[in-house]
Order: C-alpha cells, then sequence, then structure tokens
C-alpha cells in the first residue's frame, strides 16, 4: 500500500497541476451589462383643455326702451368658446372668445320707419385658482382681461318730420372680468361648469335712452353653463 501511494500520489498532484491552466484557459468571465435609462413615454398635449360655454345676462340691457309703442329686442343669451391649460392642480389659465349680446330696435308704420341694431362681442384670457376637489366638485375663483367689441347701427326715414339718415359705429374698449363658480368631474376628461361672471367694460360708450345723452361704461351680470374636456 505505502508504495502504491507512493506512486499514485504523484501523479495524482501532477494531474491536477496540469488540469489547472487548461481549466484556466476555459474559464469565460460573466458579461456586464449596464442598463439604460427607463423608458418614460412623453404625454403629447398633456394638460391642455377645450371649453365651451353658454351665457345668460341677468341685469338690465344698456338698451332698454319702448319708443312709439315698440319695445326693444334684447338678446340675453350669449357663448364663449376657447382653450386653456393646467399648470397645476389648482391653477390654470384659458383664452376665450364669444358673443355677448345684442339690442335691437325697429319701427315702420307704413310711411316712418326706424332701425337700430347693436352686437357685443368679448375676448378675454383669464386665470382660474381651483379651490380643491371634494366628491367630484371643485369650487373655483377667477379674473381676466381682454377686450370687448361693440358694432351699432342707426338707420331711420321719417317723411313726417322731413328727416332721414343713418350711421354707424364700431368700438374696441378694454374689457375686465370676475369669475366665481362649480365644476362637476363626470369622466375623467370631461367636466360641467355652473359659474357667475361679472363682464365690464369701464370705457364702452352707449346711448341713455332717457336722457339722450351718451354715457360710458357697460357691464353684465352672467349666470354661465359650461363643459371642458380635456385632452390627455
Amino acid at each position: 500500500m505505502r508504495l502504491q501511494s507512493r506512486i499514485f500520489l504523484p501523479l495524482a498532484v501532477a494531474a491536477v497541476w496540469h488540469a489547472g491552466p487548461a481549466m484556466a484557459a476555459d474559464y469565460e468571465p460573466p458579461i456586464i451589462v449596464d442598463e439604460g435609462p427607463e423608458y418614460v413615454p412623453v404625454e403629447v398635449g398633456s394638460g391642455w383643455y377645450l371649453r365651451g360655454d353658454v351665457n345668460y345676462n341677468a341685469n338690465r340691457p344698456a338698451y332698454k326702451f319702448t319708443f312709439l309703442g315698440e319695445d326693444t329686442d334684447n338678446t340675453r343669451f350669449g357663448g364663449d368658446v376657447g382653450f386653456g391649460y393646467h399648470f397645476t392642480d389648482y391653477l390654470r389659465g384659458d383664452l376665450t372668445m364669444g358673443f355677448v349680446g345684442s339690442d335691437k330696435y325697429g319701427y315702420d308704420d307704413g310711411v316712418n320707419r326706424i332701425a337700430a341694431k347693436n352686437h357685443v362681442w368679448s375676448g378675454l384670457a383669464n386665470g382660474y385658482v381651483d379651490l380643491g376637489t371634494v366628491a367630484g366638485l371643485t369650487p373655483y375663483v377667477g379674473a381676466g382681461v381682454g377686450v370687448m367689441y361693440s358694432r351699432a347701427k342707426l338707420d331711420f326715414d321719417l317723411p313726417d318730420l322731413g328727416i332721414a339718415g343713418g350711421g354707424s359705429d364700431k368700438q374696441y374698449r378694454f374689457a375686465y372680468a370676475l369669475n366665481a363658480g362649480l365644476s362637476y368631474r363626470f369622466t375623467p376628461n370631461t367636466s360641467v361648469d355652473l359659474g357667475y361672471r361679472y363682464l365690464s367694460s369701464p370705457k364702452m360708450e352707449y346711448l341713455d335712452t332717457d336722457s339722450l345723452t351718451i354715457r360710458k361704461g357697460v357691464d353684465y351680470h352672467q349666470v354661465r353653463v359650461g363643459l371642458r374636456y380635456d385632452l390627455w
């Protein structure tokens, strides 16, 4: 046994010695691949929204009178369209333009004729603060500045008085608005809006039919119902 051990032990050591370099030559280190940054899709248009509103002018129109037995025809309903952006969960802004209202007067007895009309539009840049949401309801306050445009036209032919004529007038004046209301989100992208808007143009001129003098300053107390659609 000692003789066999003396013979096989050196052979085993030699075998291990010679196998070591071969095993080292066959070893391949693992390949380490650095992971790139995680892909995050960019939301195109996120935060933008479209809006449309119907307005009702609750206060007395500037042109509201009866003359020669005929009353003015006042259009108290108007509307706005626009688009806006949610800057944060609480701050948003939009640009709107719309029809504010109109006043018409007509008289015709077959001989004498009077026709008068006035139309008003507005364009505003608005900002709003949303005051938090509870059960889907979001109260808000806001303000806006812009321009009010009016176009008036008068034609008359009064043979009984021996006069005839007419004319037209256009005005562009500074305007501002104060808003308050409540919105309700009934789908992930759509909200219904119920609000109040005070719309004023301090320098807009109009004819005071009681005193037949030119006065400045028109305003509207408006009840508004509208929809907002978020473009996600």
